[in-house]
């Protein structure tokens, strides 16, 4: 089963991707961009097939992740859309000098997260 990884360290955001894809999708969860980078090393499968970061996580954040996807060359392979509270424009920007599909702002609704995902799967199929 293809697989989403969802980093934020929320529960609550997790819950909502988890509920909306579960019949579709196996839902990864991280609590931060170390558990994030974590499950990427351990799935190189190619069965994740999109992200969904929050950029404010505590210990390593979405940043650090973006910077790890960069790196190593992980944005053709695996879609990120960033999901935030934080819509300062000065981060935003900078979010977007990365390879990212979307800003994704918190609060969403189902329908928002759901079209959301179905934008970076169809992004990781070219």
């Amino acid at each position: 089963m293809k697989k989403i990884l969802v980093a934020d360290d929320s529960r609550i955001i997790s819950n909502i991707v988890e509920r909306a894809f579960k019949d579709e999708y196996e839902v990864l969860v991280a609590l931060n961009g170390k558990e994030a980078i974590d499950t990427i090393k351990n799935n190189v499968d190619d069965s994740i097939v999109g992200l969904l970061l929050d950029l404010n996580m505590p210990e390593v954040d979405g940043f650090a992740v973006l910077d790890y996807f960069k790196e190593n060359n992980l944005f053709k392979r695996i879609p990120v859309c960033i999901i935030t509270g934080d819509v300062q424009k000065e981060r935003i920007d900078r979010a977007f000098n990365y390879d990212i599909v979307d800003v994704l702002a918190k609060p969403f609704t189902f329908e928002n997260v759901r079209e959301e995902v179905e934008k970076i799967i169809n992004m990781g199929s070219y």
